[in-house]
């Protein structure tokens, strides 16, 4: 089986291009490291029954023709990413068909399973290729295998759901329509653009920059508790199905709460568990799109911090989970610029780089199908779900609504949190998700060393810090000569981390000693860099004392 389907021209002089859009130029950035434009988004279903080919292969002409997103061209002019629509591919790229020889079903799902991986595994290339591959596996004339992959610049999770609900919708209705319809997608384009230019826009951004001074730049999990470890991820599912699904929801329905605004509260109740920190920041991917963009296929998932301080009570995590969700969620049309400010006020006021601890996605999944067209064909999704070596960088929620049923997935890598650390986290879930109360809002204490918490101006503990490890890292330095560290109140009555150190070479400065600090961040959660940094030299009865602030967000 070919890898992909022939490869297209780019884009020429000619062509008409437009700016991407918001969650577009978030993927762009994530991906700006490497050449190769990835894929997350698939799709399998198992087909049972006498599949009409041809009408099949017309429901996805029909599909590809009334959303652009699935015909769009991506690229960079004069340094900028910009997006293009191509026209109409032929059906032999808008399908590839296979006939496959197996001895059994068994090994026509190991092979179907196969390829969905290698093509999962395998980047775009949006300079010379459609955003999807669809695949159409034929073992007998009543068993088929559909799949699909897309590239995150053109399909998100609700994408998916639009793209599948129209795709059988098409095949069952008979609609074959094929006229391309761009209309619709290039004024999503071009509305957020604008938005983004708007009054509201810059209130949105004033907003968030303001927030940053004391978010805690990471979440920080007791080495007692299981610590860090090897870069393993470990995985957890968990599933609520039919009648345990039925009375579970009703709990919280009646309490006045959404599905997201519990699953929130769960994680966020779990990890005060685990963390001496008083503050969380748990990053939420949301559905940006607008009033006039529901559903309009594309990359419209933004990613905005929920900020949530540890209650007084337990109970009153709720209420706050529903306070700040609503906040982000009316401001969710943030700039990456204005993040990324936000982010560097706290950076400067903590003296650790940025890390994206916590994160969380949602999906009400209403639009999926698994169903049957009479005694004709049955559909089963998921059937040829792929085993993948999952990656993670952090602790994820992944959950999945559907009307019979949630599906929640918990991911962590070993350097966040150990498997110990991890079996801990999961069983606190769990017994939350089976509606027991919080034993404690109280901070994690057990088995630490020794921590220096450092605190807003408000008392809450923002990051914790290990002071011994902070003086054993500036001597280490070949020209100091001792070191001394110490917790001060700034001038707004926070917590910051100094220094008082003596070198050998008049020639060392500050923002050297912190630069080396710096390079030792990594892997070591309770290490951070000194905010103000005294330096005496033994050879020059000279100090120099000066505020440091960290380049960026690391």
């Amino acid at each position: 089986m070919s890898s992909r389907p022939t490869r297209l021209e780019a884009v020429d002089l000619d062509t008409a291009v437009h700016p991407l859009l918001p969650g577009q130029l978030a993927h762009h950035r994530a991906l700006s490291g490497t050449a190769e434009q990835g894929v997350a988004v698939w799709m399998s279903y198992q087909v049972t029954g006498p599949l009409d080919v041809a009408a099949f292969v017309g429901a996805v002409r029909s599909t590809v023709a009334r959303h652009a997103a699935l015909r769009i061209g991506v690229t960079t002019l004069d340094g900028e990413p910009v997006q293009w629509v191509r026209p109409m591919p032929d059906d032999r790229r808008l399908v590839a068909t296979t006939q496959v020889t197996a001895n059994d079903t068994e090994q026509f799902t190991r092979y179907v399973r196969s390829v969905l991986a290698a093509d999962i595994r395998r980047p775009f290339d949006l300079a010379v290729e459609y955003p999807f591959v669809l695949r159409l596996l034929r073992f007998t004339p009543t068993l088929h295998a559909v799949l699909g992959v897309f590239s995150n610049y053109a399909v998100d999770a609700t994408a998916r759901m639009i793209v599948v609900r129209d795709l059988w919708g098409a095949y069952f209705g008979g609609g074959t329509d094929a006229d391309p319809v761009d209309a619709d997608y290039l004024a999503a384009v071009t509305g957020q653009a604008a938005a983004a230019d708007s009054a509201r826009a810059q209130a949105v951004s004033a907003y968030w920059r303001q927030r940053g001074p004391w978010l805690p730049p990471r979440c920080q999990f007791l080495p007692g508790l299981g610590g860090p470890s090897a870069t393993v991820a470990h995985t957890e599912l968990l599933t609520l199905v039919e009648d345990e699904w039925k009375d579970v929801r009703e709990r919280w329905q009646a309490a006045g709460f959404s599905t997201v605004q519990w699953l929130l509260t769960l994680f966020a109740a779990a990890a005060f568990q685990l963390t001496p920190q008083d503050r969380l920041v748990v990053s939420m991917k949301l559905n940006g799109r607008r009033h006039a963009d529901q559903g309009v296929v594309g990359m419209f998932d933004v990613v905005v911090p929920v900020v949530l301080d540890r209650p007084d009570r337990p109970a009153d995590l709720l209420v706050q989970v529903r306070r700040e969700l609503l906040s982000a969620t009316s401001r969710r049309t943030v700039t990456r610029q204005a993040l990324d400010d936000m982010w560097a006020t706290a950076v400067r006021r903590l003296g650790r780089p940025v890390h994206d601890t916590l994160s969380m996605t949602y999906l009400e999944d209403t639009a999926d199908r698994d169903d049957a067209d009479g005694d004709a064909i049955a559909i089963e999704r998921g059937a040829y779900t792929p085993t993948l070596v999952r990656t993670a960088d952090g602790l994820r929620i992944a959950a999945n609504e559907r009307p019979n049923g949630l599906g929640v997935r918990l991911t962590v890598d070993g350097e966040t949190m150990s498997q110990a650390t991890f079996t801990r986290f999961v069983a606190a879930f769990r017994a939350l998700l089976a509606g027991d109360d919080p034993a404690s809002a109280a901070p994690a204490t057990e088995s630490g060393p020794g921590l220096t918490p450092l605190r807003a101006p408000d008392g809450a503990v923002v990051l914790v810090v290990d002071l011994a490890e902070v003086t054993s890292v500036l001597d280490s330095h070949p020209a100091v000569a001792s070191a001394r560290v110490s917790v001060e109140v700034a001038e707004d009555g926070g917590s910051r981390l100094a220094a008082e150190v003596t070198t050998a070479d008049a020639g060392v400065t500050a923002d050297d000693l912190a630069s080396h600090v710096r390079s030792h961040v990594a892997g070591r959660p309770f290490l951070a860099v000194p905010v103000r940094i005294a330096v005496v030299s033994d050879t020059a009865a000279v100090e120099r004392s000066e505020e440091l602030f960290m380049d960026g967000v690391g």
